[in-house]
């Protein structure tokens, strides 16, 4: 093993697939390892996916790294890693001259304690005495983020996870000068200020679930510095894969349902509608029902949610007639029952939905089904949720599949927009003339200078859209804002809406000025209304921003990632001229041969 070469693959083995549980064995065994890579970079082959990761602590982190280690190989990438000093964690971002900056990380997770946080005021001290100590705490780790943020380097940081009660029960919970309420609030403080800059991992609700007195072990702080048990790291895995995927623009979209005794008890095709088990009068009944209810709120929440089952799709659907169903034939944007293989059936899921294998979550009840995606499909994350629906929303949750940052208003009404693109790609199958498909649409647009409500929705863009994303940059919030602060830069923001429904924002555009050229900086648009004319619709109304500012040409920037091949003849599509190094360059023009679009403006820039 020692001159082999180096890939995720040569350490899998030994933690299983990356949808089961590690074992704490494995956990140390392979995060050993893949800690002595750093030694010989060599061995990687060219083309492994790495990352460079830090891990900055105010305890001890030998544990942590490790988690940390083996939580991203189980993402298919393969770590490079850095541990910081122990304790040094602002010494580490604040010295430039530091050994994390020599390392060069691309992500760095911060872990700290409450110990380092709480104050030393009165019992009696009021909520606003308590934040008056606490800022500064929140200003060191707006310094510190504004350092690493500054060199591009992402984030990742714990919540803190207060101690257990003490003292005197009911009268701690009430004083705001308590050790816990001191850390409720910080961690308060922290989610706001570290909008857009952080992304959190939420070990308070892990404490929670474990029990905080058996997470946070006292004899272990005091024998080892440890923040806690380390028999734990198992449950930590999948938290903080949820939040590397979302640092990272690898967010799962999509969760995948079987049918028969997954959706509901018994066979609908054997039994019939008034046979199968959902709803009240049974245990198993009742359960089907609050998993439906759970998967509902997934939706509503903006996971997008499709079926894929060996069934007759018309009987099938049948089944969400039922006076106790929760669901309806219409919360799914799509709905693939035929009596073929489950990894061909996630396949034309992908297609028709236009995401990626590696969005998908897939939930059946069935084992050997389960095992068939894992092998054709090791892209596809799978549970397996088995005969007890008690458990199935428990096991869905414990894989974080689709932990999120926040909420936007687009994810509110994602379900909504799906239904709307599926209704208008059904009227397209039956078309014959692509220009009149695309008029019958009624499609309604408008591009203008985004206001401070539509930044989070666009930074989110920013960090998921991976095919329609010409430079792959991905600014944040904090990027974004400055940018409408600058002269010279122009920021858009695009919505669409059809006659089948509100499609809400769908892409943003950033361009900078460079002398006599306005330069497309980034540009994305959301899976949902490809081909629709509406890059058409942007070119233009940016071309009428850049003939107002003066400048003579548009240029643009194509770099290649291993998702984005779908806009790799974007700009010679829209009239631009290849120069070099994947640049473009067009000369300012009202409108032109290339520019037809079907949307009408209802309010440009």
């Amino acid at each position: 093993m020692l001159n082999q070469p180096i890939t995720p693959a040569a350490f899998l083995s030994a933690l299983g697939p990356g949808d089961k549980p590690a074992g704490l064995p494995s956990i140390f065994q392979v995060g050993d390892r893949i800690l002595e890579i750093g030694a010989d970079l060599s061995r990687i082959p060219a083309g492994t996916p790495t990352q460079r990761i830090a891990v900055l602590g105010a305890l001890t982190t030998d544990y942590l790294i490790r988690g940390v280690a083996c939580a991203v190989l189980q993402e298919g990438v393969l770590p490079i890693l850095y541990q910081a000093p122990f304790g040094s964690w602002v010494q580490e971002v604040l010295n430039p001259a530091s050994g994390l900056f020599a390392f060069g990380p691309e992500l760095v997770v911060i872990a700290l304690h409450w110990r380092d946080m709480v104050a030393p005021v009165p019992i009696d001290a009021s909520a606003d005495a308590v934040d008056a100590v606490l800022a500064p705490k929140v200003s060191l780790l707006r310094a510190v983020w504004g350092q690493l943020v500054a060199k591009g380097v992402k984030i990742v940081q714990h919540i803190l996870v207060p101690p257990p009660p003490h003292y005197r029960g009911m009268a701690e919970r009430l004083a705001p000068a308590s050790t816990a309420n001191q850390i409720h609030r910080l961690n308060a403080m922290l989610l706001d200020a570290g909008r857009g800059l952080v992304t959190w991992v939420d070990m308070e609700s892990l404490a929670n679930g474990i029990g905080t007195r058996r997470f946070s072990s006292a004899k272990l702080y005091y024998a080892a510095k440890l923040d806690h048990d380390p028999k734990f790291l198992p449950d930590y895995l999948p938290l903080f894969r949820a939040a590397w995927r979302s640092v990272n623009a690898r967010a799962k979209k999509v969760l995948v349902l079987d049918l028969d005794n997954t959706l509901w008890g018994g066979t609908i095709g054997d039994d019939g509608l008034q046979s199968i088990t959902l709803g009240f009068g049974s245990p198993a009944g009742e359960a089907f029902q609050d998993w439906q209810y759970y998967i509902k709120g997934l939706g509503e929440r903006g996971v997008i949610l499709a079926v894929c089952s060996k069934n007759d799709p018309a009987i099938a659907e049948t089944a969400f007639s039922h006076p106790l169903s929760v669901l309806c034939r219409s919360d799914f944007a799509a709905f693939e029952c035929s009596w073929n293989d489950k990894a061909a059936g996630l396949r034309r899921i992908a297609g028709e939905l236009n995401v990626s294998l590696d969005s998908l979550v897939f939930c059946d009840d069935n084992p050997a089904e389960c095992e068939l995606v894992r092998r054709e499909l090791p892209e596809v994350a799978v549970v397996c949720a088995g005969t007890d629906p008690s458990a199935f929303i428990g096991l869905l949750d414990a894989g974080h599949w689709f932990d999120a940052d926040g909420y936007t208003g687009e994810d509110l009404s994602r379900t909504a927009a799906y239904t709307a693109r599926a209704s208008a790609l059904a009227e397209q199958a039956g078309a014959t003339d692509i220009g009149g498909y695309l008029a019958s649409l009624e499609m309604k647009g408008s591009l203008v200078r985004p206001a401070d409500a539509d930044i989070p929705r666009m930074a989110q863009l920013e960090l998921k859209t991976n095919q329609f994303n010409l430079t792959t940059r991905r600014y944040s919030e904090v990027q974004l804002r400055s940018f409408l602060e600058r002269d010279g830069v122009v920021v858009l923001a695009f919505r669409l809406a059809d006659r089948f429904g509100d499609h809400g924002l769908t892409s943003t555009l950033v361009a900078i000025r460079e002398g006599d050229a306005l330069r497309i900086d980034s540009w994305l648009m959301s899976c949902r209304i490809f081909s629709r004319s509406a890059e058409q619709f942007i070119l233009r109304g940016l071309i009428g921003l850049a003939a107002g500012m003066g400048t003579k040409r548009l240029l643009g920037e194509f770099c290649r990632s291993a998702k984005n091949a779908v806009v790799a003849d974007l700009y010679p599509d829209l009239g631009f001229a290849e120069k070099d190094g994947g640049m473009f360059v067009r000369d300012i023009e009202n409108t032109d041969a290339y520019l037809v679009s079907y949307i009408t403006d209802i309010g440009n820039a």
